[in-house]
C-alpha cells in the first residue's frame, strides 16, 4: 500500500455493483483517502448489472431511471474519476484474464497505484505487482489498509455513511451485518470494536 493519504485507485465494477461497497468506497474517497478511477466500460458494467437486479424487483423502466440517478450523482461528486482514454493492449496483461484487461488498461492510464476488486485471481496480482507496480487488492483489505493510514478519519466517514442512510434509517448493527454479508468481513469485525461501534 502506498504510504500516503491520497492515490489513485481504479475501482472495478463488482466493487461498484453493490450498494454498501459502493458507498464505503466513495464515501472514504469523499473524505480524501484515495482518488476513485473508472473507465466508460467499467461504468458501464456496473449500470448495466445494477438495473438488471433492481429490474427483478421494479420493472426496468424504473431500474433504468434509479440507476442514472445513481450513476449520475456517482459522476458529479467524482468529475475526475473517468478515464476515457484507452491504450492498446499489452503482451504484459497476457496473464491477467481477458475479460478484467480493460480494468488493467484503465489503470495503466489513469497511473493508478491499485485496482480494488473481488476478482484477485483473475487479475494476476503478483505479475501485475511485479511488472506494473500496480497492487490487486480486496475491497475488505484496501478498507482495512485506509482504516490503519488514519482510524479516527474512517470513523467519521463511516459515521457520515451511517447518518446519511435515512430511507430506510440504517442502525449500527445493521450496518456491520451488511458489510459483513457483502464480503468485508475484517471491515465488519473492526467496527464490532467497543471502541469504534460507540463512536458510530
Amino acid at each position: 500500500m502506498v504510504p500516503f493519504d491520497r492515490f489513485a485507485v481504479v475501482l472495478d465494477a463488482c466493487t461498484m455493483f453493490p450498494m454498501l461497497v459502493r458507498d464505503v468506497l466513495l464515501t472514504l474517497a469523499a473524505h480524501e483517502f484515495f482518488s476513485p478511477k473508472w473507465s466508460p466500460r467499467i461504468r458501464e458494467e456496473w449500470t448495466r448489472n445494477l438495473i438488471a437486479r433492481i429490474t427483478e424487483r421494479d420493472g426496468g423502466d424504473v431500474a433504468r431511471s434509479k440507476v442514472a440517478r445513481i450513476a449520475n450523482a456517482v459522476e458529479s461528486a467524482f468529475p475526475d474519476a473517468l478515464v476515457a482514454t484507452e491504450l492498446p493492449e499489452s503482451p504484459l496483461l497476457d496473464p491477467v484474464d481477458a475479460k478484467d484487461r480493460h480494468v488493467v488498461v484503465t489503470a495503466m492510464v489513469a497511473r493508478a497505484d491499485a485496482i480494488v476488486t473481488f476478482n484477485i485471481t483473475d487479475f494476476a496480482a503478483t505479475h501485475l505487482s511485479e511488472t506494473l507496480q500496480i497492487e490487486v487488492i480486496h475491497p475488505d483489505d484496501f478498507v482495512m489498509d485506509l482504516v490503519d493510514l488514519n482510524e479516527k478519519r474512517a470513523i467519521a466517514a463511516f459515521r457520515e455513511l451511517r447518518v446519511r442512510k435515512k430511507n430506510p434509517p440504517l442502525s449500527v448493527v445493521e450496518l456491520i451485518q451488511r458489510l459483513r454479508d457483502g464480503g468485508l468481513v475484517q471491515t465488519s469485525l473492526w467496527l464490532s470494536t467497543s471502541d469504534v461501534v460507540e463512536l458510530l
